[in-house]
């Protein structure tokens, strides 16, 4: 349903514009841009959300980091698999930085030494993540699995998301399969393996590679100790942190590639309606009649809702691009191996600078 009604549209524009132009105009014109409002308010929000949580989370693991260090080694490990787990159930939350926290904690106190502490780390993590990934497959997975609502709503009978069904449910080391289960994030992956009612066994045996990001991850927040020492440290340091990142884009590549890949060659066969979808085809169909049925159109709205809602709408895209292309004037940096005796929320050398309250205050 549109703006205007399609006579409203504008006028054309004889000898300014093509014919296709015109007609994508049109369209434009017609737009639900009460609906599109919605969406503007929904998506600022979880960007904003995304933006903000690594910043405090760093704060958060430094404060951890100075309390449990004078605690004994084996409390550090529990402590450190406690917060992770923490950590990965929580939706919005990055889990990878737990990596770099505990090996920055855990490699400075080992008793056995460095290295030894640096490998402990490893282990750790890497049966943090895998513990965690069966925490969220079969506790969250399975039991959101039962509601048809939430099926129907995350379109487990859709095509993409039968693509990614038809590719996890392939037996041992996939390449499709790992690219997926390391590539994806953590929480939506897991989650959708355990509405999917996948292999527990099979899914945690895909996830198996990301110990090639895990440790390089894990090695930079255990060399970051070392890099007073020698110049070397530091640049190893930093190569650690290169290796992480192009890990993380050849999985991220490898899920986009192995989904249109298997668009590709089952198409037909994704698209095709299937009996044990029929229940969610309904709830699709009676909440498509409902909407058509239900209709609130921007002109429907009064005046003095029209003006709040729009400017707030129009506030929080400015905000959002504030935040994301001019990050550094309105954070500082805070990195989770510095000292929190050193931590400022405000003011000069804050981590929240004048120009970032100003953009809060108007989210």
């Amino acid at each position: 349903r549109g703006w205007l009604a399609p006579e409203a549209s504008p006028r054309r524009c004889r000898g300014l514009l093509t014919d296709r132009v015109q007609a994508q105009l049109d369209a434009a014109w017609a737009w639900d841009f009460l609906g599109i409002t919605w969406w503007i308010y929904l998506l600022a929000f979880l960007l904003i959300l995304w933006k903000l949580t690594p910043i405090f989370l760093n704060v958060g693991l430094a404060a951890m980091s100075n309390w449990i260090g004078g605690l004994p080694f084996g409390v550090i490990l529990v402590c450190t698999y406690a917060a992770g787990m923490f950590l990965f159930m929580l939706p919005p939350v990055p889990g990878p930085p737990i990596y770099l926290f505990g090996g920055f904690v855990i490699s400075d106190k080992c008793p056995w030494g460095f290295w030894w502490g640096a490998f402990i780390c490893i282990v750790l993590c890497f049966f943090l993540k895998l513990s965690a990934c069966a925490v969220q497959q079969k506790v969250f997975g399975q039991l959101l699995g039962r509601y048809h609502t939430v099926r129907a709503t995350v379109g487990v009978h859709k095509p993409f998301i039968r693509a990614i069904e038809a590719i996890l449910r392939q037996p041992g080391l996939r390449f499709g399969k790992c690219m997926i289960l390391c590539g994806g994030p953590d929480w939506p992956t897991s989650v959708l393996a355990g509405m999917l009612k996948l292999s527990l066994a099979q899914c945690l045996l895909g996830t198996c590679p990301i110990i090639l990001n895990v440790v390089p991850l894990a090695l930079t927040g255990s060399f970051y100790l070392k890099r007073d020492h020698s110049e070397v440290w530091m640049r190893a340091g930093n190569l650690m942190f290169t290796l992480t990142v192009l890990t993380s884009v050849v999985f991220w590549a490898g899920m986009a590639w192995a989904i249109q890949n298997e668009f590709d060659r089952n198409h037909a066969e994704l698209s095709r309606p299937k009996e044990e979808f029929v229940d969610l085809d309904w709830l699709d169909h009676r909440a498509s009649v409902i909407n058509e049925r239900c209709v609130l159109r921007w002109p429907d709205m009064p005046p003095l809702l029209r003006v709040p809602f729009a400017g707030g709408a129009a506030g929080l895209t400015l905000v959002t691009y504030v935040l994301f292309f001019r990050g550094k004037s309105c954070f500082g940096e805070f990195k989770v191996t510095d000292s929190i005796e050193r931590f400022r929320m405000f003011g000069r050398g804050g981590l929240i600078k004048p120009v970032g309250v100003a953009c809060l205050a108007v989210a």
